[in-house]
């Protein structure tokens, strides 16, 4: 594994005051904190709200000589990860830069003909070679054509194998990593460059709630009063192409914007894509369409990272229930709806970093059609 560095040299890397290696642990804890009595650790354990996952505590041999507490660390050290300092938003910058450029460079690349994994090839390239960044946030979403409907494509049972199509959408949801730092950026966009009119509808419809909601982006905003302004705006947009009719209001409270934007709007952002911390003691999930899929529904406050990814999808096992229901039917214009049945979706995401007065974009992607 190579030479075992000195322990100043440890020091001055990672900035900490003490450095001992591994095997001292036990005699360095009791000498150093037994003065009044055995020694109590503090671990991490605790449970992620958005994965549901449980951290796993430290363990080293010679533990069972210590006291240990479980339950006072994870609260804590969750919240400090909730705002982050200047040095880790210098991270998550540098991460967005070296993404951002990734993406303009798949989508000068992408062509019909090519396949799914050669523009997620492309992404890794560019952000290894050029950014020094080994690895991705998580894995690779590179939709076309009706993929673009699936909301976490890329998987191994849908290995981002499909053949790219003339007048098929993409949808590139990629993020690269960087000293354990992610950023989770969404790009959609025609595979042969040129918008045709329903795709366009649909981009815009989405671009409009994605600018809306970083508009109004301060602290002290309800994250759920964001997911649902961006619901209202893609329902106006698609009430005005005729697509969808009737009160937007009505609509609002039936959760037809759900039909559409089955996810919620967006996620804390740090060294996990998904970052823990979007739901403390004492904040429970909605558990209406929709919003029950929020990972977080906090206030913003100063010095959040958070992701703002609205969508817009026509997914059948979601249309088929609306056709369905005798009320929510009625608002629907199934003719148009039948002309979107092979769309898949469009999803535009961007991270944020909220300040004092409002938000600063970290992404840097082309986002007019033009």
């Amino acid at each position: 594994m190579g030479e075992i560095k000195p322990l100043p040299y440890f020091k001055d890397r990672y900035k900490v005051d003490l450095v001992f290696y591994v095997d001292e642990i036990v005699q360095v804890l009791q000498d150093r904190f037994s003065q009044h009595g055995k020694p109590v650790l503090f671990l991490l354990y605790g449970k992620s709200t958005d994965s549901g996952n449980y951290s796993k505590p430290a363990s080293f041999e010679g533990i069972e000589k210590f006291d240990t507490d479980l339950g006072t660390l994870h609260p804590i050290l969750t919240e400090c990860r909730v705002i982050k300092s200047e040095m880790e938003l210098g991270l998550i910058q540098y991460a967005n830069d070296v993404s951002s450029e990734a993406h303009i460079e798949v989508m000068r690349q992408a062509k019909p003909g090519m396949k799914e994994y050669q523009l997620e090839s492309i992404f890794l390239h560019h952000s290894y070679r050029y950014g020094a960044c080994r690895h991705c946030s998580y894995t690779c979403i590179c939709a076309t054509g009706e993929n673009s409907s699936i909301l976490h494509y890329g998987h191994t049972a849908a290995p981002n194998d499909r053949t790219l199509n003339d007048g098929d959408m993409a949808l590139m949801d990629m993020g690269a990593e960087y000293n354990f730092y992610g950023s989770d950026i969404t790009c959609s966009y025609p595979i042969n460059g040129k918008f045709n009119s329903n795709q366009a509808t649909v981009y815009n419809a989405v671009l409009k709630a994605h600018n809306a909601v970083i508009s109004h982006m301060q602290p002290g905003v309800k994250w759920v009063d964001m997911h649902k302004l961006a619901e209202q705006t893609i329902l106006e947009s698609l009430k005005n192409e005729k697509i969808i009719h009737g009160d937007i209001a009505d609509m609002m409270t039936r959760r037809l914007g759900a039909v559409f934007m089955p996810h919620g709007l967006g996620h804390l952002l740090g060294i996990d894509t998904h970052d823990p911390g979007g739901y403390p003691e004492g904040l429970e999930r909605p558990k209406e369409p929709g919003l029950s899929s929020l990972r977080t529904i906090r206030e913003l406050k100063e010095g959040m990272v958070i992701t703002v990814e609205p969508g817009c999808y026509f997914i059948d096992a979601l249309l088929r229930p609306a056709r369905d229901d005798p009320v929510s039917s009625k608002f629907f214009n199934w003719e148009e709806i039948e002309k979107y049945k092979s769309f898949g979706g469009v999803r535009i995401e961007s991270d944020l970093y909220v300040t004092a007065q409002g938000c600063k974009n970290l992404t840097n992607c082309p986002r007019e059609t033009w």
